[in-house]
């Protein structure tokens, strides 16, 4: 059996194909994230990687109040709104009978730009908890440590978000 395509172009439509134990941790992944964005009181490394600063200076503490005040709810229900449409398309996702234990997600243009979104909240949150710089390398990682399997989910998501994006923009 040849391996089995990840991410495709089929018919103008995005297509992925996801085993059913990926589909099990996206899920795990996306419920962690969602509660990270709706718990409002927690400000770590993660939650200011994901909403970075608008002002730099620190002398610009009253405007990045005023700037939250104004925009945070509305980011945080963009994310929320397309990490629903993710969820859903994992709930939804169809069996692939010629690939035993796989499921299809079929993606239109915008469904497939939630997913870019989600996907790319997902890793960075992970890469951030992790620490992850760019001179991380997984190759050189020791399976033997407590959190190698953390970092190969980041190193997946970063392969399946570099798939996704290449097909959504028509260079896969």
């Amino acid at each position: 059996m040849s391996q089995r395509p990840t991410v495709a172009r089929r018919s103008g439509s995005v297509v992925l194909t996801l085993l059913d134990r990926e589909i099990q941790v996206l899920q795990w992944v996306l419920s962690d994230l969602g509660r990270m964005l709706t718990d409002g009181s927690s400000v770590d490394e993660v939650t200011q990687r994901l909403f970075p600063r608008a002002y730099l200076d620190p002398t610009e503490e009253q405007s990045e109040a005023e700037w939250l005040q104004v925009v945070h709810n509305d980011l945080v229900e963009s994310r929320l709104a397309a990490m629903t449409d993710v969820i859903r398309s994992l709930d939804g996702a169809a069996a692939v009978p010629e690939f035993p234990g796989a499921r299809e997600i079929v993606l239109g243009d915008d469904a497939a730009e939630s997913w870019l979104r989600v996907l790319n909240d997902a890793r960075l949150a992970v890469g951030t908890a992790l620490g992850v710089t760019a001179e991380w390398d997984f190759e050189t990682l020791d399976p033997a440590e407590p959190i190698y399997e953390m970092h190969a989910l980041y190193a997946w998501m970063t392969e399946l978000l570099g798939a996704l994006l290449a097909v959504s923009d028509g260079r896969g």
